[in-house]
């Protein structure tokens, strides 16, 4: 009982304190709170980064799972084709798929009167295309610039390589290409559309047309290159692709995103890594800020402090009554700035922050130029956590340099 009486306090104390002097208290809450909204605000705005970077590629080419003959995903030869049979249905009705997609993909040369340009040739179902990648969306979600017929000879360009080439919608260019069995063969297609992705790299290379126009261009008939399958969310790709190996898939491989793009995740993981040392370094001069304060605070208090130690009360109980203002400092920082990060959350997070004047290096990195932050629970816990952290370092020396005061020396301070 006397102890639970002692602890009750030290609490009272120490949180009496952070009120004695308004002014000093209210420095030190602000420095955590501008230190709390820069460090939340930026992993808001780096999961936005890292989300649409991610999301994009899905929803340009990649998909949640693709299936593939053993060896393509590498290497893309027309010979390393397969006849999809009962696949696809057998792919439908497994729990966590949304839909699948079928494509041919071969490497060929677009040609028009001005210039040339190496390009992946994929042939779409236009209708089961419009689930798994987000093209009708990049073609501006109008059915008359898109491809609406799969034995068609129209051709879907991004406005970058249009530009390249010279051409427009309803100009012709040639599409020159060595089928299956190693003939070259070129073809006349029409633009039926001009398309513009978040990705830079994805808009420069990449060409559509219809499927049944790519199988028989490429002398493939009825076998494909891939199957694109879309999950209801990107964490169901494991369990999918888990149920797929089950199936008979024998000569087949299936790949995750995160097998087909372990690029994207290892940039994750640095940018990551990079805000955390940004991060650190914020903080460092924070503790500085709270330490000096709470020297200044006890250089006030010298005198009660001595007597404190003179009626008896024990060297870490002082200790303790100058960390827990500190602590209650950082409660307060803690509360507000969690409150303006997320006000400010959820104002960008509707309107977006646009990155126009980075657009050619964002669109490198291929998240599109205006960013959506979002913050999850696991960031509010790490910041608290961190800043808790960083308040207690930062108390750790000053509350030794309180429990060593003399009394006698306290006594004739002046």
């Amino acid at each position: 009982m006397i102890r639970m009486q002692n602890v009750k306090i030290v609490l009272m104390i120490g949180w009496r304190n952070v009120f004695r002097n308004k002014r000093r208290s209210l420095i030190v809450a602000s420095s955590i709170v501008v230190g709390l909204v820069v460090m939340m605000f930026s992993m808001a705005i780096m999961n936005g980064f890292n989300r649409q970077m991610l999301e994009n590629t899905i929803n340009t080419s990649l998909g949640h799972v693709a299936i593939h003959k053993k060896g393509f995903f590498n290497d893309m030869k027309l010979s390393l084709s397969f006849m999809p049979k009962d696949l696809c249905n057998a792919i439908k009705n497994i729990q966590g798929v949304a839909c699948i997609g079928q494509r041919v993909k071969f490497e060929a040369m677009v040609q028009s009167s001005r210039s040339s340009q190496g390009v992946l040739v994929m042939g779409i179902e236009p209708e089961e295309e419009k689930c798994v990648s987000n093209i009708f969306e990049y073609a501006g979600s109008d059915i008359h610039s898109y491809i609406t017929d799969s034995s068609n000879n129209d051709i879907l360009i991004s406005r970058s390589l249009a530009t390249k080439l010279g051409i427009g919608i309803g100009d012709k260019c040639v599409v020159m290409l060595q089928d299956k069995d190693g003939v070259l063969a070129a073809h006349a297609f029409i633009v039926k559309g001009l398309y513009q992705s978040p990705i830079e790299s994805f808009d420069k290379y990449v060409v559509y047309t219809g499927i049944r126009k790519a199988q028989e261009i490429s002398g493939l008939g009825n076998a494909i290159s891939e199957i694109i399958v879309r999950c209801r969310d990107k964490d169901f790709a494991d369990s999918v692709a888990s149920t797929i190996n089950s199936l008979d898939t024998a000569d087949l491989e299936v790949l995750t995103w995160k097998q087909m793009a372990p690029n994207i995740v290892q940039a994750i993981k640095l940018f990551d890594t990079m805000m955390y040392v940004f991060l650190a370094i914020i903080f460092i001069s924070i503790i500085f800020t709270i330490a000096n304060t709470m020297i200044m605070a006890i250089m006030e208090r010298y005198r009660e402090i001595g007597i404190m130690k003179s009626i008896g009360t024990q060297p870490s109980w002082i200790a303790a009554i100058v960390i827990l203002e500190a602590c209650g400092l950082g409660v307060l920082g803690i509360v507000a700035g969690i409150v303006i990060t997320y006000l400010l959350v959820a104002i960008t997070a509707t309107t977006g922050i646009n990155f126009a004047f980075y657009s050619e290096s964002m669109r490198v990195w291929g998240t599109g130029t205006t960013i959506y932050p979002f913050l999850t629970a696991t960031n509010s816990i790490v910041a608290t956590v961190i800043v808790l952290l960083n308040t207690i370092v930062a108390s750790l020396y000053p509350a030794y340099k309180a429990a060593k005061i003399k009394p006698i020396d306290a006594l004739h301070f002046i």
